[in-house]
């Protein structure tokens, strides 16, 4: 979704926000927000205030009455524009890059020259323009075709750009850190919503700035193995990933909604030394029971509760209890949280 910045824009930052040393410059828009460390809307203010043009909100843009069906999707997305009329009829081109003169021309082109040009965040256009686009396609689309192939390569590059990778990292360390359980990401009219179950109970806390909440969606699909394309239907995936000096397997979850697709990660920790029954927390007299009634030759034991309460980690800790080398165990579980070695596991 970038298209080359102009020179002048170039100079411009590069004056404003001098290069630091042993920093990668970037000849891309991405790159180049990445390197001067400005979010979305601090990089439309600077166009803002060099160009003199006026501003776009995403409300106005998605308030606005359309113009997309008049160019090809493929431009829009490369320069990062987005066409549209407003309530008294006139013709407006939102762009992220306003001093690229080429794109402007281009624009007069098919509005004619009467056209007003706005600056829109890169993030605003790509929203608006997912949404336009996507009204537009024909009915008998199949799922896995919502997305031309040279679109799904760039919302590839984009969930794996330094940002996107820093931004979801940061998240998980950050839930880590705090000891939840799931990180629930839920897309609303509003923005981004991140919350974290700590407890038993969900606690919001920041989204993550700068980076747009597809890009957030798309790099946790790629971490668990899922298929960016597919934004239609449920998708189940899992990952063993490192956060920080821990490593930690993450269960995700992906649902489409009303205002994108919301991911629930459920953070399993690969902490071996917790499988022990002196970390159960049981009083001494469960402590008790539970050991008689696992020494049995047969029977069954029921473990209740709800989520985050300790299910799976008890039932994994008594089957480390009777894991000997003369027992042979298998078992059925949906899904394997805990790899034991010696035992025959299930998914």
């Amino acid at each position: 979704m970038s298209g080359t910045l102009s020179t002048q824009f170039q100079a411009y930052l590069r004056q404003r926000h001098p290069q630091r040393s042993g920093e990668p410059a970037g000849d891309t828009q991405l790159a180049l927000w990445d390197r001067f460390g400005l979010s979305a809307e601090a990089f439309a203010e600077e166009a803002v205030q060099f160009t003199g043009l006026d501003r776009a909100s995403l409300r106005e843009l998605m308030a606005a009455m359309s113009a997309v069906s008049e160019f090809s999707d493929r431009f829009l997305r490369e320069v990062l524009g987005y066409p549209y009329r407003s309530s008294e009829g006139s013709a407006n081109f939102a762009m992220a890059d306003p001093t690229d003169q080429a794109v402007r021309r281009a624009a007069e082109l098919v509005l004619g020259p009467d056209i007003i040009f706005k600056v829109a965040s890169h993030e605003d256009i790509a929203v608006v323009l997912d949404q336009r686009l996507a009204a537009g396609e024909e009915a008998d689309i199949s799922p896995v075709q919502d997305l031309r192939d040279d679109d799904i390569e760039s919302l590839r590059d984009l969930a794996s750009g330094a940002p996107v990778v820093r931004a979801v990292n940061d998240l998980i360390e950050k839930a880590v850190e705090m000891r939840a359980s799931d990180i629930h990401i839920e897309p609303f009219s509003t923005g981004l919503v991140v919350r974290l179950r700590v407890d038993g109970l969900l606690r919001p806390i920041a989204a993550p700035a700068g980076v747009l909440p597809q890009a957030v969606i798309s790099r946790i699909k790629i971490v668990a193995g899922l298929n960016i394309a597919e934004r239609r239907l449920p998708q189940d995936g899992a990952a063993r990933i490192r956060a920080g000096r821990a490593e930690i397997d993450v269960r995700v979850a992906i649902m489409p909604t009303q205002h994108g697709e919301t991911a629930v990660l459920r953070i399993l920790p690969k902490d071996r030394s917790q499988l022990v029954a002196s970390r159960l927390g049981l009083s001494q007299r469960d402590d008790a029971a539970l050991r008689r009634l696992i020494a049995l030759p047969h029977g069954m034991i029921v473990i209740t509760g709800p989520t985050g309460s300790g299910k799976t980690t008890t039932l994994a800790t008594i089957l480390s209890m009777l894991n000997t080398p003369e027992r042979k165990i298998l078992t059925i579980e949906d899904p394997v949280e805990y790899e034991i070695p010696g035992i025959n596991q299930s998914q």
